[in-house]
């Protein structure tokens, strides 16, 4: 296993690379930082590969001598009033060396105080696959390691390399995600893959590995997760992308719908089963939150006035039904950003991906407690979209046989959508709750960046008050 160390920003790269990073930082899609923001780096974490390095394959072959690379993964604190929170820590991942071995992922060339070297974005460059991997514990030979080892495309808040030499125990090959925006604790990645799949359940890519490190000073620790591996799932399919597919082909869905129905019932169950319980729920605290999103939703979006008085007679008869249950209703670890874009379809089975949730909001938030409920409309809100993107020539048909099956493939996974403690009409006004909360988000979010999708989710406000079990 390669040997890191943490230390201070000031003992990492050299202050020309500094310089170089505050430029190039803000041109990248995963950057989360918009407006006035301060950047100071924080950490820098090094690694020691031994003596002899390792030669490595670069995306198109060719061999790459890792002995003069340095790998560095730099922690960087941004702090701006248009972050969450007010700020965020970003890693990133450096590979620098000499300018005449310049490879995938370079950035530029800088002066530092031993003379010239060429700096590369570790996520595009296999040195750096290579020590991540090395520092996980994964062995191998390196070359078969990193060789037809590529980047995907279209990343956002993560960067996740393909490297199918990545020895597993289904002979696939693993998927590194390098996470760029990182948070104090465990990674919620790294924690509920992991226990599922010693769980021994197949219904998640198997976890292979992870990079943790200790970010904490003052003999206080503070355990940082940087790299996540695990396997990579052969011939599959974005869940998303294969909805829109077969929308567009005026095909139905019900078929796919139901066994994903079937997936996610399993999953809550294997979760309530591994990891730990929640607190019974506290009504009024739950619809209070929802009464909360709702009014700013409102607020943000001129076109949801009309609904004001709809949305507060749905949730005044939530709150009632919720009070009224004669028994506790309990809460469990859920997904929390349940969509289709989060699954794979491979070799006919559905896999179940990203439990990192929302990587700028605090992790404390994203792991609370919650109910299965709200994967489940994550989902049906999902297929809505399936339908429009794809154009089904019937979309509110397509949608409706979509939410059906997978409702269906819930109840016959023998793990009721509800969780315990709701009886059927309590589950279904929850339900709508939820789809509803759900889609105010999406109608401030389209009305701000994608106005021509706006009636998407303004279409699903006016259905769940027509809303039929």
């Amino acid at each position: 296993m390669t040997d890191l160390a943490v230390r201070a920003a000031a003992q990492g790269p050299d202050p020309s690379v500094a310089a170089l990073l505050a430029t190039w930082l803000p041109t990248r899609r995963w950057y989360p930082g918009r407006g006035e923001v301060r950047a100071e780096a924080w950490l820098a974490v090094t690694f020691d590969p031994g003596d002899d390095g390792e030669t490595t394959a670069g995306p198109d072959g060719a061999t790459l001598d890792a002995t003069p690379a340095d790998v560095v993964l730099l922690l960087t604190r941004l702090e701006g009033t248009a972050l969450p929170g007010g700020a965020v820590t970003v890693q990133v991942p450096l590979v620098i060396c000499d300018p005449a071995a310049r490879g995938p992922g370079y950035i530029d060339t800088v002066t530092t105080s031993s003379g010239d070297v060429a700096v590369h974005d570790g996520g595009a460059h296999p040195v750096c696959w290579l020590t991540l991997a090395r520092a996980m514990g994964i062995g191998g030979d390196p070359v078969t390691l990193t060789e037809r080892g590529r980047v995907l495309a279209g990343e956002q808040s993560n960067t996740s390399v393909i490297l199918p030499g990545v020895p597993s125990a289904g002979g696939a090959g693993g998927m590194l995600k390098i996470l760029r925006t990182v948070a104090d604790g465990p990674h919620p990645d790294v924690v509920v893959p992991q226990a599922l799949t010693a769980d021994g359940w197949d219904g998640v890519p198997r976890f292979l590995g992870a990079l943790e490190v200790d970010a904490g000073d003052a003999g206080r620790v503070l355990p940082v997760h940087l790299a996540i591996m695990s396997e990579l799932v052969p011939h599959a399919a974005d869940g998303f992308e294969l909805a829109c597919d077969v929308a567009s082909r005026g095909e139905s869905f019900a078929d796919h719908a139901a066994a994903l129905g079937r997936r996610v019932a399993e999953l809550h169950g294997r979760m309530a089963r591994v990891l730990p319980p929640g607190p019974p729920l506290d009504a009024r605290r739950f619809v209070a939150g929802l009464r909360g999103r709702a009014a700013r939703a409102v607020e943000d979006a001129p076109s949801l006035a009309d609904h004001t008085t709809e949305i507060a007679a749905l949730l005044d008869a939530l709150e009632d039904r919720l009070t009224a249950l004669p028994e506790p209703v309990p809460t469990q670890r859920i997904h929390g950003d349940l969509h289709l874009a989060q699954t794979l379809f491979g070799d006919g089975t559905w896999k179940i991906l990203d439990f990192e949730g929302e990587p700028q909001r605090p992790v404390a938030e994203r792991t609370r407690p919650d109910l299965p409920l709200r994967d489940v409309a994550g989902m049906l809100r999902s297929f809505d979209y399936a339908a429009a993107v794809g154009a089904a020539p019937d979309p509110a048909t397509w949608q409706d046989e979509a939410t059906r099956a997978f409702l269906a493939g819930c109840r016959t996974a023998a793990v009721p959508p509800s969780g315990t403690g709701l009886d059927d009409d309590t589950a279904a006004l929850v339900l709508r709750a939820l789809v509803l909360d759900k889609a105010l988000y999406e109608v401030v979010y389209e009305t701000h960046h994608r106005p021509q999708w706006l009636p998407i989710p303004l279409g699903a406000v006016d259905r769940v008050f027509t809303w039929r079990r």
